[in-house]
């Protein structure tokens, strides 16, 4: 009995000393979870707080238009309406973007003189609704502000004994003879509304659609016939996609 007690006795110690070890071995790997899990949480916060920045590309459509104002008779108050595709790059981050585009347009078959206008613009936009709170939401608007430079090629038969001004046949691309190549440099302003799309591959295609209302700021002639004639009320409309990566 007294060796079958002695036994118990090991056996009870044997089994303390287990527990006990067990118990400090969970307590370590707890403190070692707890450790593990302080720094995820901490890695996330720093993520969260770092702002993506998109780069990329643009191609758009756009309908110009605008009113000329001109010394000419045949242009005077004409309507003139444009149709051509902007190619360009994109910068921004979750509230502001910036787009520089170049396109091409030409004048549509309402307007009863060809014109060929060619443009380069520069772009800074700010998301409305995240002004407050950077949220994403189904469509984002904006409003865009930005600076163009604009030249425009004039064609045409109308000039002959106007004023007693010849026709200048040179450089013609169309049957109507060039007559006039103005500059003009404008600021635009306008709102839009983007659709983003964005993968898990830090891809992201922004579907927008815009309209920009334009201020002529300065104008120049290479013919002086041409040198009063200007733009008003130059607005314009355009449809397009940005797409790129995600940094």
């Amino acid at each position: 009995n007294s060796a079958g007690a002695g036994l118990l006795a090991i056996l009870m110690v044997f089994a303390f000393g287990s527990l006990k070890a067990q118990s400090s071995r969970q307590a370590i790997d707890q403190k070692f979870t707890l450790k593990i899990q302080r720094w995820e949480d901490s890695v996330r916060r720093l993520k969260a707080k770092r702002m993506p920045v998109y780069v990329g590309g643009s191609l758009s459509l756009a309908f110009p238009q605008n009113t000329l104002k001109s010394r000419i008779e045949a242009l005077n108050g004409l309507r003139v309406s444009y149709t051509g595709t902007n190619l360009g790059g994109v910068l921004g981050t979750q509230l502001l973007k910036l787009k520089a585009n170049a396109g091409l347009y030409y004048s549509d078959a309402s307007v009863p003189y060809d014109m060929q206008m060619w443009q380069c613009s520069l772009a800074s936009s700010i998301y409305i609704l995240r002004l407050k709170e950077i949220k994403y939401h189904t469509l984002e608007p904006y409003f865009n502000l930005g600076l163009a430079h604009q030249s425009t090629k004039f064609y045409g038969n109308y000039l002959a004994g106007e004023n007693g001004a010849p026709t200048n046949s040179n450089y013609s691309s169309t049957d109507q003879p060039l007559l006039n190549v103005s500059q003009y440099n404008q600021m635009n302003a306008g709102v839009g509304v983007e659709y983003q799309l964005e993968s898990s591959n830090r891809m992201f295609v922004h579907l927008f659609a815009e309209m920009n209302y334009g201020l002529l700021i300065s104008s120049r002639a290479n013919t002086a016939a041409f040198n009063k004639t200007v733009t008003q009320n130059p607005t314009s409309i355009t449809l397009g996609i940005n797409f790129g990566i995600i940094k």
